[in-house]
């Protein structure tokens, strides 16, 4: 099954800021000679490769230096990249519990924006893993349908966060979310935002601060659920591009996660399409076990 993503490519190439066909050739050309041992497919599509050109603002020793950590950490992280389905017994709790969405507007510098709250904010409903594999098929679902884009914001609502929740991260999972994040995810990360933050927010900063790094921990602005937003709405994300539990016009949290999770739903043959890309690209002793992984998830009627 191919690996065909949503969005228009010569569209997208005629909308970067950086683009050189000579370099794109010879990234396309380096991923087809490079060892398995590696894990990266030899069939990338231009459109997978574009994203990475992009994220990586046209660099290619860079651009290269992504994929290997993307496809390394997707492989080493089947918990967060595999059986990406919503139906699963492993992903609903988290569907009914915790709220995604890409939100339909954008900043004021015309990045896009990711958005996530807790549903409910029993402790015993949240499971880390569970909800970082919903996060990143949001941020997937939106790289398919809009392709390379000059920016992403994450937007972060704290509200319910109890040193409950905090004690239910895998501190080895944590680590791997950041590296992704810093790392391998193939995005223009531009700013994260926190909304409400809660008393326990320095605990929750002992807990992260060690996996971030200084240019990526400073991307993070906290704002007390009492903040003043007026400068943040005029400098950074309008009213317009907001859920009203932020003083927006957008329609509701709720709302816009069923939305996103409709959108999941319907991208599965792709999340599908794309793990087995992965695993076709292992050597054969590993192969074999993510196959014999994934025959594990399947649904049996």
């Amino acid at each position: 099954m191919a690996v065909e993503l949503e969005y228009d490519y010569e569209t997208a190439i005629a909308a970067m800021d950086k683009f050189c066909q000579e370099d794109f050739n010879s990234l396309k050309e380096w991923t087809k000679k490079l060892d398995k041992s590696k894990y990266v497919p030899k069939d990338l599509t231009d459109k997978q490769l574009l994203l990475f050109y992009n994220a990586c603002y046209g660099d290619i020793e860079r651009s290269k230096t992504c994929i290997e950590r993307y496809y390394n950490l997707r492989k080493n992280t089947p918990e967060i990249f595999d059986n990406r389905c919503l139906s699963s017994d492993e992903l609903q709790p988290s569907v009914e519990a915790l709220e995604f969405s890409v939100l339909p507007e954008k900043s004021h510098d015309g990045y896009d924006l990711i958005y996530h709250r807790l549903h409910y904010t029993e402790p015993s409903k949240y499971h880390f893993e569970p909800g970082c594999k919903l996060l990143f098929m949001t941020v997937d679902s939106c790289l398919h349908k809009r392709g390379p884009q000059p920016g992403y914001i994450f937007l972060f609502d704290m509200q319910g966060v109890k040193l409950g929740h905090l004690t239910r991260v895998s501190l080895s999972s944590l680590r791997k979310f950041f590296q992704y994040v810093q790392e391998a995810m193939p995005v223009r990360m531009r700013a994260i935002h926190v909304f409400n933050t809660e008393p326990i927010l320095d605990k929750l900063l002992l807990l992260i601060r060690p996996f971030m790094d200084k240019k990526f921990f400073d991307m993070i602005k906290f704002h007390h659920k009492n903040e003043d937003l007026e400068n943040f709405y005029q400098t950074v994300i309008p009213r317009s591009a907001l859920p009203p539990l932020h003083g927006g016009t957008l329609p509701d949290t709720q709302t816009l996660h069923k939305k996103c999770m409709q959108t999941l739903k319907a991208l599965e043959p792709y999340f599908k399409a794309e793990e087995e890309q992965r695993i076709n690209a292992l050597p054969d002793k590993k192969r074999d076990k993510a196959l014999e992984r994934s025959f594990k998830h399947l649904d049996i009627d």
